[in-house]
């Protein structure tokens, strides 16, 4: 038997095991006292991942009923998707200024034209990007 602790949200956010963290009743009760749950070997297979990801691909909660239920999904916020997008755009548009900037020194008009073409589409291909996450 396990006695795991729960948040707010019904995410295991601790776990105590019997023979190991407890041995007697009054031991139990300790972890009790503290807000922990019974909790049998089935349910708390669903909670480690044992019995898959659930519907929604982000494990298992401990739903109102007290038994494991699907966790919700992972609602992705405008905010990361740009970030994300930034984070793949930044090192291609840094890149495309350090070769820019060496064709400048070296003085190599016909590779100059080609990176500045090439890094006014990567600009544009970001924006889009950018507007797409919105």
């Amino acid at each position: 038997m396990y006695l795991c602790k729960f948040d707010f949200d019904g995410n295991r956010i601790a776990t105590v095991a019997e023979g190991i963290h407890f041995s007697t009743e009054a031991e139990k009760q300790k972890y009790l006292d503290d807000g922990y749950i019974e909790t049998s070997d089935d349910d708390y297979a669903y909670y480690v991942g044992n019995r898959g990801a659930g519907a929604n691909g982000t494990g298992y909660v401990r739903g109102a009923d007290g038994k494991p239920t699907d966790a919700p999904a992972i609602i992705v916020t405008t905010e990361q998707k740009q970030a994300s997008i930034a984070e793949d755009y930044e090192s291609q548009i840094s890149e495309l200024k350090d070769a820019l900037a060496t064709a400048t020194l070296a003085g190599d008009e016909s590779l100059i034209a080609e990176l500045k073409s090439e890094y006014a589409e990567v600009k544009a291909e970001y924006e889009v990007a950018l507007k797409g996450a919105e």
